[in-house]
């Protein structure tokens, strides 16, 4: 098969950490799948595809994702691919409307990755979404969560496939320590109790909730955010407010998460809402307990009641952390846990379902590969 995948950019996030794991096993498996980006960022991630030859096309219109003309830009692209594949808005919504426009043969999917959208929120925007969603031929759900939610979202005609997100497992020398904490990072004590939470900074996500939670926590707990976005500016002001400041360290966008999980003793993962959770599900396999949420898809996967905090609770939070710190041992054991649990969740198996519901989809459309 050829196929196109179609994002925003390849920027920090679930949905391009993703694409940057698959897409070399696609290619393994004898296809052909190509990137087209709204726009190019030129982050880490575009060079990690290009040097496993992943060709990478990129629109980078004035007015950038959200111009609506990168509807004719994408409608020039999309001949000669079996299958067309989107992740998040607004590529989304461009490409089912390039396709519509364009009468093309392939096959249109999009993956879903969430449990909400701000659109849900407004009735005119939750209409617009049921007739894009409308125009695909098959949608993606990361989790159960995700497709009770799209299910509400979408016409019957749409197939709904829930394929759950992997990984790639690291290998063993993976999981030695490299670096120090001062070369990652510079300013946190060896001997200080660190928490990681790799996430953006958006609505979604709650770094406000560790912020605050900090304040409650002893003076050697340090937490690090890897990740940047719209609401990183109101949580380092935050952290200011609170006298948090030096033990909170923001690190933007990083290439070496792995290393930071590595010197990492607890990872979190802050959410309002969340479709899935593969953050958490990398810190896992590194060996890392993490506290998470306890919010639909994201609590499915971390699953243990013992790691899981309310939403928005910074008490409870701050409680598992110190209990977690005072003990080590028991926390060495829950580490094992979570490393055996994050074993379900196989890049390799979720390409596999990926690539037999593509040729479903093509065989019911009637196309050939």
């Amino acid at each position: 098969m050829k196929i196109l995948h179609i994002i925003n950019a390849l920027e920090v996030g679930g949905a391009e950490r993703l694409l940057i794991e698959a897409l070399p096993l696609m290619k393994e498996k004898g296809h052909e799948a190509d990137v087209l980006l709204l726009q190019s960022t030129g982050d880490t991630f575009e060079e990690q595809l290009r040097q496993q030859g992943i060709k990478i096309d990129a629109l980078n219109r004035r007015g950038g994702r959200y111009n609506p003309l990168n509807i004719w830009s994408i409608r020039c692209r999309l001949k000669g691919y079996d299958v067309v594949h989107t992740h998040l808005f607004p590529s989304q919504y461009w490409a089912a409307l390039a396709h519509r426009m364009g009468e093309v043969k392939n096959v249109l999917v999009t993956t879903e990755h969430s449990t909400f959208n701000t659109r849900a929120r407004n009735g005119v925007t939750s209409w617009i979404d049921k007739k894009i969603y409308g125009l695909y031929d098959g949608v993606i759900c990361i989790s159960e969560a995700t497709a009770k939610f799209m299910k509400q979202r979408c016409p019957k005609s749409v197939t709904i496939r829930v394929i759950e997100n992997g990984i790639l497992m690291p290998r063993a020398d993976e999981l030695k320590e490299k670096k120090s904490r001062e070369e990652l990072i510079g300013n946190v004590p060896q001997d200080a109790f660190f928490l990681l939470q790799v996430a953006r900074f958006t609505e979604q996500k709650d770094q406000a909730c560790v912020i605050r939670a900090m304040k409650r926590l002893p003076e050697n707990v340090h937490v690090a955010f890897a990740g940047y976005g719209v609401k990183q500016v109101s949580c380092e002001a935050l952290a200011r407010e609170l006298g948090v400041e030096r033990r909170t360290h923001f690190l933007g966008m990083r290439s070496d998460i792995a290393d930071l999980w590595n010197v990492a003793d607890l990872g979190v993962m802050s959410s309002n809402w969340e479709g899935f959770g593969l953050a958490a599900v990398e810190g896992m396999a590194r060996h890392r307990a993490v506290l998470a949420s306890d919010v639909k898809g994201l609590a499915d996967v971390v699953k243990f009641p013992e790691l899981l905090f309310k939403r928005g609770d910074d008490a409870e939070l701050a409680i598992k952390v110190q209990h977690f710190m005072m003990a080590r041992d028991e926390l060495r054991a829950w580490n094992e846990k979570c490393a055996e649990r994050a074993k379900l969740y196989s890049i390799d198996h979720m390409v596999d379902h990926y690539l037999t519901f593509y040729k479903e989809l093509i065989e019911r459309r009637g196309t050939t590969i």
